[in-house]
This record gives structure tokens, sequence and C-alpha cells, in this order.
């Protein structure tokens, strides 16, 4: 017997979302879950990352792949509680760029070359963790608040420049969803935030990923 979704949030309130960047790696992280009956799925759910506050109804863990980095500053971005005010940092770049290269004001350079671009391979960015890894995860706490940041600093002198969240549409670009498939939740960063006139517009400072492939209300075991 399949039990329903809803049945079986009724049975067992621990619930938890998932959106990862591949169907494996989904599959993989509920496997560490210690799953509680069958798994309920929806191919239907559109959700999505948007300029709009970021707020779940339940618990949901959101993998985030980091594509690129663009621009001479060198930046971290993560996650912001609204509520508490403590960020949580998702990609740090540990230097403003792989090499120097030629830039082109205005121009999208994402993934190209161009523009001081930065790598988790070419030893500029890694993860939250410390990692040189372009994936991590999220836990959304249910009905909590959230947005992304980019804090930027000079790399010569380390003096902060901007403090951005995502709630800017001057400093963020979002495109796609958490349920999208291998093109997600696309999430592109200009780091001066800045209104037109005045700005590069180029949007490819910081370049992000999020979800993309969904196994959704899976009932876990408590820890």
């Amino acid at each position: 017997m399949v039990v329903g979704v809803a049945t079986m949030k009724q049975q067992n309130p621990w619930y938890q979302n998932l959106f990862s960047r591949s169907k494996g790696s989904a599959i993989a992280a509920l496997s560490a879950l210690s799953l509680v009956g069958a798994i309920g799925t929806s191919t239907q759910a559109q959700e999505t990352l948007s300029n709009n506050t970021i707020q779940f109804p339940e618990e949901t863990v959101v993998e985030f792949e980091i594509v690129d980095t663009h621009g001479y500053y060198q930046s971290t971005i993560g996650v912001v509680n609204l509520k508490t005010g403590q960020k949580t940092p998702l990609f740090v770049e540990k230097q403003g760029f792989d090499a120097p290269t030629s830039s082109v004001a205005g121009r999208d350079d994402t993934n190209t070359n161009a523009d001081f671009k930065g790598t988790v391979e070419g030893g500029t960015i890694v993860n939250g963790a410390g990692e040189a890894s372009n994936l991590i995860k999220y836990t959304f706490e249910a009905g909590t608040p959230y947005a992304l940041y980019l804090d930027s600093v000079d790399p010569r002198t380390k003096q902060a420049r901007v403090s951005l969240v995502s709630t800017n549409v001057n400093a963020t670009s979002f495109a796609g969803s958490l349920t999208a498939g291998e093109s997600g939740n696309s999430i592109k960063w200009d780091d001066s935030g800045l209104p037109r006139p005045g700005k590069d517009s180029d949007f490819d400072d910081f370049v992000i990923i999020a979800g993309g492939f969904t196994l959704e209300s899976c009932p876990i075991r408590p820890q």
C-alpha cells in the first residue's frame, strides 16, 4: 500500500523538502536521512527563489552550486536569517580572481575566461565549509524569513565595499526555478548594487544555481 503525502504528514510531522542539483545527489541525500515509510514526490511544484523574501512552509534543504565569479573584487555569498540577522556563508572567494584578465564594462561574462574570472578549480573559491567544492547544502527552517547576501571587499586593502541582499533588484537577478532540472534556479549578482544610470549591469560578479531536482515532503527521523 502506498501512503499519500497528505496522509503521511498527518502520521509523521518530521518532514523535509529537498531541492538538489541532480537527481542522483537528491536520492543519495535521502538515503542518508533514515527514511520512514514511502517517499512522496511531486513534479508539479514550482518553488522559485526570487527577489522576494525566501520563506518555506516546511523545513527545506536546498543545494547550491557555484558557476563562477567575475570582477576584481573579493566577495562572500550566503544566506541571512532576516529574523536574527545571522549570516551563513555558502561560497567564499579567498582571493579576487584566478588570474587577471581583460574586461568589458556591462558585458555578462558568465562561463567565459574574461573579466577576472574566479573558480573553485582555479583556487579562488571554497564553499562555506571551507572545502574546494562547487556544491553546498543549506537547511531553511520552516516559516522563517531569509534572503541571500553578498559582502564584498577590496582584495588589496580588505576594506569593505558593499553589503547587499537579494531583495535588492539592482543587485540580484533570478531565473528558472528549484524544479527546473539541470538549469535550476539561476542567481546572478551585480556587486555594485546600483540603480541605473551608473550601473554596469553585467550581473556576473557571482553566479550560482539553486536546486533543479526535487524530492518533496520526505519523512525523516528526528535527530
